[in-house]
């Protein structure tokens, strides 16, 4: 996975700019659940990247930007502070 998490997003699905993301550089905690990670080191993972999602200047525009995608665009992981599977 990219060391940028919103730079993958925008090449995957069009993410728009988002300036000073929580995420940069934190790919790691936002992404799935990996096959052989158990479900609660992933939920540890996912409760920070949802922490720093609360905290983030860009929360408004990336909750917007990933409820005006179509469902089957949803990226997994961790988005805008919300939890999605494939």
């Amino acid at each position: 996975m990219s060391d940028t998490y919103t730079d993958l997003l925008a090449a995957l699905v069009g993410a728009p700019a988002l300036p000073g993301v929580r995420c940069r550089g934190r790919s790691h905690l936002f992404d799935e659940r990996g096959a052989d990670e158990s479900a609660e080191t992933a939920a540890a993972r996912h409760e920070q990247a949802i922490g720093l999602c609360r905290l983030c200047p860009s929360l408004a525009s990336c909750e917007q930007w990933f409820h005006d995608l179509p469902e089957s665009q949803r990226p997994p992981g961790v988005v805008a502070a919300r939890v999605r599977s494939a």
